[in-house]
């Protein structure tokens, strides 16, 4: 399936009256603490100052069920993040800038037809509220690339990032973090580890995606017994994991590379379990982002990362491709890797990209750069490094919202060129209101029921059970088997004449009208201009717009 020319399609054939209502906040119903405030020199008679408590905006009509954006004058004195409730159900969290003056944020919901009601609730709280507008809100439509950013990546890995694109929109992954190792015996059936029976026991099926730690493969303990072996029997998981059809998901909580500390939370994050007080801002030149490579940070830094990818390599030797989410929840304040500025942070991650992928060989990875919301934009490394945008979002017990005021916040981040996922969350969205809100995440994957953990059970039986069997979440009885799957490499969309110079090698459907060129790209998605002229010899891919359509031609650059 095209899904690209799907999206595309149906993109088109949506549209709305461009109209916005306003709804005031000093009308608005105040809890919790919230108090009204009498001004002048804003909308209305005043408005609201939030503190403690929650601003609820009641009668909210909406013509029709579907998406609307709702855009909130604020102001706030430091950066803040509050809960969007719709109907009393959370949609997501948004982002509040720091600002004195009045000023515009924007998200999106889901309503139903009639009238509905906007809640803001307290996360952190203590903002100052004008008014809500709230107006229907247009889709657009994904444009993912065909092949993932790893260049000559194995077949394996074509494979894989093949499926996330072909079901991204479609269907969601199904998947389950682990976290102890003891019950498990190295070299067993992946099925028989704990974190993955309990989801057999709760749904009789099992995930496709279990996510794996390098917890302990580094760290100034790493070459101890117990050590080695848990990461051992990770890598043999993952082993059994494709074989049998499914996708191993690598998580990093990267202990302090100096080895000095055997911890990867910062001081006053740690609760109490040890911290770190490495920097890896003293492994730049001074004044700037460029490596010294003769600090011990760096030194430390490189060997750890190799260490890495040395078990990445040891995949890719028995054809095994699996998802990496390296420097994970970027931009919040408890990971070392998180203690400095955005810049910082993308030449961090740049530099595990560059140091697994052109110098260890490592292609058997498909990359994920997860950020925090406030961080999705000011932390991207460059989209040539990942092919995933992830969130972690944890909602309450039996809250099972999709999550959508994140996802089209990422989307929009990302201009719908990158596969959309929820790496890690507690209770999993309900699959309808995913549909229904037009937030379908590639994946999602509870924390661990082991280690005492609460976050699979978050979840009620009955949704596990119902979800399961939707044919719209994949369970592993649901795959393929990788031996039995073909990658589907074409570009997104149609094609239209081609440039001077070059020689079209595809043959599709033709659009009439006036094709305007929106960019060259190389066979890996990547911008490299908006003519082929001093390009070298080979193939490109050429985007245009026709009547409205966005279409990809492949050429062959003579």
């Amino acid at each position: 399936m095209n899904i690209g020319l799907k999206f595309a399609i149906l993109g088109l054939c949506v549209s709305t009256a461009a109209f916005a209502t306003k709804y005031e906040a000093e009308s608005a119903t105040l809890s919790g603490g919230a108090k009204n405030v009498n001004a002048s020199g804003v909308s209305g008679t005043g408005y609201a100052d939030m503190q403690e408590g929650n601003i609820t905006f009641a009668g909210v009509t909406a013509e029709k069920a579907g998406k609307y954006q709702v855009t909130i004058r604020y102001k706030a004195g430091d950066f803040k993040a509050n809960y969007i409730v719709v109907n009393g159900a959370t949609s997501g969290t948004v982002d509040f800038e720091a600002t004195s003056n009045w000023s515009d944020v924007s998200t999106v919901v889901t309503l139903k037809a009639g009238t509905n009601t906007i809640s803001l609730e307290k996360y952190w709280g203590w903002i100052s509220v004008d008014y809500i507008d709230v107006e229907p809100y247009e889709s657009s439509p994904f444009k993912i690339s065909a092949t993932p950013v790893t260049p000559n990546a194995t077949e394996s890995a074509v494979k894989l990032y093949s499926f996330l694109r072909e079901n991204f929109g479609k269907k969601t992954i199904s998947g389950i973090m682990t976290g102890d190792m003891s019950g498990y015996t190295l070299g067993a059936d992946f099925k028989t580890h704990d974190d993955v029976k309990y989801i057999y026991t709760r749904t009789g099926k099992y995930p496709v995606l279990v996510g794996l730690d390098f917890l302990f493969a580094t760290g100034p303990n790493a070459s101890g017994s117990w050590n080695m072996e848990y990461t051992d029997k990770a890598i043999s998981i993952a082993k059994g994991l494709w074989k049998a059809g499914g996708i191993p998901a690598f998580t990093w909580h990267w202990k302090d590379p100096l080895d000095k500390d055997d911890a990867f939370y910062i001081q006053g994050a740690d609760n109490g379990q040890g911290y770190t007080t490495f920097d890896f801002a003293t492994g730049f030149k001074a004044g700037t982002t460029e490596w010294n490579t003769e600090s011990a940070a760096y030194k430390g830094i490189i060997a750890d990362i190799d260490h890495i990818a040395d078990y990445f390599l040891e995949l890719q030797k028995e054809g095994v491709a699996g998802i990496f989410r390296p420097l994970h929840e970027a931009g919040g304040k408890w990971f070392w890797w998180s203690i400095n500025s955005g810049d910082q942070f993308a030449a961090l991650y740049r530099l595990v990209y560059d140091r697994m992928v052109k110098v260890k060989g490592v292609k058997n990875m498909i990359w994920v750069f997860n950020p925090e919301g406030s961080t999705v934009t000011s932390w991207n490394p460059g989209s040539e490094y990942y092919d995933v945008l992830s969130i972690d979002i944890y909602n309450s017990a039996n809250d099972h919202s999709s999550n959508a005021s994140a996802f089209d916040k990422f989307k929009s981040a990302s201009n719908g060129t990158k596969i959309l996922a929820l790496s890690e969350n507690g209770p999993i969205p309900d699959v309808n209101n995913m549909h229904t809100d037009e937030a379908v995440w590639s994946w999602w994957m509870p924390w661990y029921s082991t280690w005492n953990g609460t976050w699979p059970g978050q979840t009620k039986d009955a949704v596990w059970k119902s979800n399961m069997d939707d044919e719209r979440i994949l369970s592993l009885e649901d795959m393929p088997g990788w031996d039995n799957y073909t990658a589907d490499v074409t570009p997104d969309t149609t094609v239209t004449p081609p440039d001077s110079g070059t020689t079209r090698i595809a043959t599709v459907p033709r659009l009439l009208g006036t094709a305007t060129t929106v960019g060259i790209f190389d066979m890996n998605g990547h911008y490299v201009g908006l003519t082929t002229q001093g390009l070298p010899q080979g193939r490109y891919i050429v985007r245009q717009q026709v009547q409205g359509h966005i279409v990809n031609t492949v050429y062959l650059k003579k």
